[in-house]
């Protein structure tokens, strides 16, 4: 299970999500901002409908360097993992977006 954590920051004006795993609060996938909370949400209901495609997840390697995007339709990036140091990590992340986002509780903290 997971949660999506969508807040607004008070220096920045903007709206952002976490999605973070139910029980260790895990970080798991996090964005830039967005300008408001309907492009915030709208993000997520995206990554909803595409988490299950593995080719949604653009991943990128290099020397103990593991990182993956997901973009929305018009190629802008809508969610970033965290930098991991082996493969494995970045895709046991991948794997618990695959399973956990279609059913992963909102809170809305703004």
């Amino acid at each position: 299970m997971a949660n999506f954590q969508v807040f607004k920051s008070s220096t920045k004006n903007q709206f952002y999500y976490l999605l973070k795993a139910t029980g260790n609060s895990q970080l798991i996938l996090s964005c830039e901002g967005f300008t408001s909370k309907q492009k915030c949400l709208d993000a997520i209901k995206y990554i909803r409908e595409k988490a299950a495609e593995d080719d949604f997840y653009e991943r990128t390697s290099s020397y103990l360097n593991y990182i993956f995007v997901v973009k929305d339709a018009n190629g802008m990036v809508i969610g970033k993992g965290e930098h991991y140091t082996i493969e494995s990590a970045r895709e046991n992340s991948i794997e618990m977006i695959k399973s956990g986002s279609a059913n992963a509780v909102l809170q809305d903290f703004c």
